[in-house]
């Protein structure tokens, strides 16, 4: 199966675009076409021996769209663009999608004879069509939407929304709860495994792999870049950033934390501010947290470091070194009381509020 493109040498078209085989011909434009949609165009052009099929769509609102025009038989007589078709034309929902499917020996004799004789002064691929010696096939595309074309921003948006629908569609025909699909947004290459419940406000972009039986949202407030792994049994909570790091099964990220680098054990509990200091201006560096480890809030972890299994980290706590498995490792500065500061500052701002402005000159 070839992809036919204009290139002329000479009065004649290149050798290498010559194929006597099928040749199929897209628009760039119509991103939602399906794949099983060309399979079927090609099978049935095969099947019927064609010399070109025609992949067309009923539309409420055909305007923008060359009609099919038919016999009363039924039978195909020609296409004919908007901008030369009468008003009787204009009535009719049949379009063609821009999607053909051709004989190769068939193509290339009529385009050497296709002629820009029309109001735009154009060459229509069209026109095509009429120049072929052969028989003319036509298959309706069963979903409209497939070829639909993006010519603006609204379309594309509407576009987009359309692609979300089907992915959506195909997780949930795939045993994936998706609580509301309008407001969930899924890449084409996320993987989300059997069971798992999506909740509203999540998206999930890029080649993420979420396997069976997990939670996500709602309204993630969590960013999981590229390289994160998460066990069976993590949960990671609100305002968390997490990037090429590995966390252990049971493991627990509830919030406002940010692991870069790390390699973190199971059953690990990361108190909320904890981040790991990963990058030295230079490279990045690992952080590894071993087993039941008990991280408390506010703790840094200047990389490389290790921490052991069992160990704890005191809240404000930046750890420069390795910690043995099983210790306490507390860095946090000597906290001093002033007793009465309060109110001798209080006594302060009301004498300076008091005092007399000097006279203006």
């Amino acid at each position: 199966m070839a992809r036919a493109r204009p290139c002329r040498n000479g009065s004649s078209w290149a050798p290498e675009h010559r194929t006597t085989g099928p040749v199929i011909v897209l628009y760039a434009d119509a991103p939602l076409l399906r794949g099983e949609t060309l399979r079927r165009l090609l099978a049935e052009h095969r099947e019927a021996g064609a010399a070109v099929t025609l992949l067309t769509a009923v539309l409420d609102d055909p305007r923008g769209y060359g009609r099919v025009l038919r016999a009363r038989n039924g039978v195909f007589r020609r296409i004919v663009e908007e901008k030369d078709a009468s008003d009787a034309d204009r009535q009719i929902h049949e379009i063609n999608s821009g999607v053909y499917c051709f004989s190769g020996r068939d193509l290339w004799p009529a385009l050497l004879k296709l002629e820009n004789k029309n109001r735009a002064h154009e060459y229509y691929l069209t026109d095509v069509v009429g120049l072929i010696k052969g028989k003319v096939n036509t298959v309706a595309v069963l979903d409209p939407k497939e070829i639909l074309g993006i010519n603006d921003r609204r379309q594309l948006a509407q576009a987009e929304h359309i692609m979300r629908e089907r992915i959506l569609d195909d997780l949930m025909s795939r045993g994936v709860t998706i609580t509301d699909p309008r407001s969930t947004f899924v890449d084409a290459d996320v993987s989300i495994g059997q069971d798992s419940v999506i909740h509203p406000f999540s998206t999930i972009t890029g080649h993420s792999v979420i396997g069976e039986d997990c939670v996500i949202g709602p309204m993630t407030f969590s960013r999981l870049r590229p390289g994160t792994e998460l066990a069976e049994g993590v949960h990671v909570g609100t305002h968390t950033e997490i990037k090429n790091s590995k966390i252990g099964a049971g493991s627990a990220v509830p919030h406002f934390s940010y692991l870069g680098d790390a390699v973190v054990g199971a059953n690990v509990n990361i108190g909320a501010g904890s981040i790991t200091a990963n990058w030295d201006g230079f490279e990045k560096n690992v952080t590894e947290i071993g087993d039941s480890v008990y991280v408390s809030c506010d703790t840094i972890f200047v990389a490389p470091v290790r921490v052991g299994s069992d160990a704890t980290t005191a809240a404000d706590t930046v750890v420069t070194k390795d910690v043995p498995a099983g210790s306490l490792a507390i860095g946090r500065a000597d906290m001093k009381i002033v007793e009465g500061y309060t109110a001798r500052r209080r006594a302060r701002h009301s004498a300076k509020a008091d005092k007399p402005k000097a006279a203006k000159k």
